[in-house]
């Protein structure tokens, strides 16, 4: 069976990563290695005790989140089950890279591990001005990547992040990034039949240009960090379009700071390799993968990894999701 290894996109609820440690020997010794690459122990790791006095929050989410869907990745390894293609949303690309061999763990957390830093942003006007997201339903049919929705025409703000169809799939939910004052300006410039749901500071502008000075910082360490051709398919989440190369990687680590993202877009690359079951591993919205044209289990927690073996033994798929019950077996919608 050829099985797909999706990795989620950075996670801001708290770490449920404790279970799957406490379980599991190869979980804790992924923690041990993450902890020898960053400084960050296994309890700061697990939430269990406060990261490092001053340490930005983006960076204690990134390594937190990184280190559990490894730990995930190698529980699954050590019972026999191994991905014959990957790919993740927006920090779930770069763990997806990595575990195909793209780029090491090692070079991988470093860089996590310096990046996020805030004294780099911009002076003047722009540091001031508060930043945000919007969560806007557009119709699905609707591409969010046309002319329609370019920055001069929503006000100034960026398509961020396309999480692909809602509801009863007739609407598509679409994360606009931007300063708040061109948010909450954004249902003015919308056509009719469009919908802002939320404007959020809790999230800075991420996946536009705004966030140009982390990505410059990200790109001075990723001038240093060794690439090589991943040795199973990654599939980007930027376009539909299958990496290859360590190129094709290194330009994805490049691009993912400040480009639009998108759920469809990397589902459609995953589809062509035609896998039987797709694995979301380590925190995610899972409902955002619910659509996908294959059967698809999530692996957060002990429970779920039973679901995951039975998918592979192509044993009959169970419906419970992972907030009513253990096994997260879901048929394609």
């Amino acid at each position: 069976m050829t099985i797909a290894y999706v990795f989620g996109g950075m996670h801001n609820e708290g770490s449920t990563a404790a279970p799957m440690y406490e379980r599991y020997a190869a979980a804790r010794s992924t923690y041990r290695q993450v902890e020898e690459w960053t400084g960050y122990d296994p309890d700061q790791l697990l939430g269990r005790s406060e990261p490092p006095l001053g340490a930005p929050s983006r960076r204690v989410k990134a390594i937190r989140q990184a280190a559990q869907a490894l730990a995930v990745h190698d529980v699954l390894t050590e019972l026999g089950v191994r991905p014959s293609v990957t790919g993740g949303l927006s920090l779930g690309a770069q763990v997806a890279a990595c575990i195909a061999g793209a780029v090491s763990r090692e070079a991988l957390f470093t860089l996590f591990a310096r990046s996020w830093d805030e004294p780099g942003r911009p002076g003047g006007e722009a540091a001031a001005r508060a930043q945000g997201v919007a969560f806007v339903g557009i119709p699905v049919g609707e591409d969010p990547d046309g002319d329609a929705y370019a920055p001069d025409r929503v006000g100034g703000s960026y398509r961020g992040v396309d999480l692909g169809p809602v509801g009863d799939g007739t609407m598509r939910c679409v994360m606009f990034s931007g300063y708040l004052d061109q948010l909450e300006r954004l249902a003015e410039s919308l056509p009719p039949g469009h919908q802002v749901a939320k404007i959020s500071a809790e999230l800075p502008a991420t996946h536009s240009p705004i966030q140009q000075h982390i990505g410059d910082a990200m790109a001075a360490e990723i001038a240093g960090m060794v690439f090589t051709d991943p040795d199973i398919p990654v599939c980007s989440c930027l376009e539909t379009r299958t990496l290859t190369t360590a190129g094709d990687v290194r330009d994805l680590f490049l691009r993912i700071t400040t480009t639009g993202v998108s759920v469809p877009k990397l589902l459609d690359g995953l589809m062509t390799h035609g896998p039987g079951l797709a694995v979301v591993l380590g925190p995610s919205q899972f409902d955002r993968y619910l659509r996908s044209r294959v059967p698809v289990a999530h692996v957060e927690r002990p429970g779920q990894v039973e679901g995951v073996l039975q998918g592979v033994g192509a044993a009959p798929a169970v419906r419970r999701l992972p907030a009513q019950g253990s096994v997260a077996v879901v048929p394609g919608a």
